[in-house]
């Protein structure tokens, strides 16, 4: 099953991929560079650097683990009805004003390119999806159930 992003975070994640990349590239070096001190175990500098590029190539690997990708263009995101790609207000009962969330997918959220993401896949999400504005759906959070209500849909821009 492919995982739903957005066109301008999919260039976003490719450019944060050749970021680290090259990154990697210099840690490497930097590794390399480390080695020749000397005795491995007592150098913290190669420590370092061997550590730091086991996270690069983490991140790397991480990001990579969600393809394959369906590409969500701004003219595929509708506002009649609550589904990816779009901001959400909502308002959860017992408490003053709506919050906004964006339902969006796993690399929007491991980019951190929005405010209060919820996955599309999430429990939040998925009852979330397919309501239109006044609808109300209950999820069970620590054993109370708890109503919340759509109170407006916009389309996030990718732009």
């Amino acid at each position: 099953m492919a995982t739903l992003i957005l066109q301008n975070t999919h260039l976003a994640m490719e450019e944060e991929i050749k970021s680290l990349e090259k990154l990697k590239r210099e840690t490497s070096e930097k590794i390399g560079e480390a080695a020749d001190h000397g005795d491995l175990k007592e150098n913290a500098e190669y420590h370092a650097a061997r550590e730091k590029q086991s996270l690069i190539v983490y991140k790397i690997q991480l990001m990579q683990s969600y393809a394959p990708f369906r590409i969500i263009e701004d003219n595929q995101i509708t506002t009649d009805q609550a589904g990816f790609g779009n901001k959400v207000s909502i308002h959860e009962e017992g408490k003053d004003k709506p919050e906004d969330y964006y339902i969006l997918g796993p690399v929007e959220e491991e980019l951190d390119l929005f405010p209060f993401i919820v996955t599309y896949h999430s429990p939040f999400g998925r009852e979330v999806a397919g309501k239109k504005e006044g609808e109300y759906f209950t999820l069970d959070i620590k054993g109370v159930e708890t109503k919340f209500t759509v109170t407006s849909i916009e389309k996030i821009s990718s732009t």
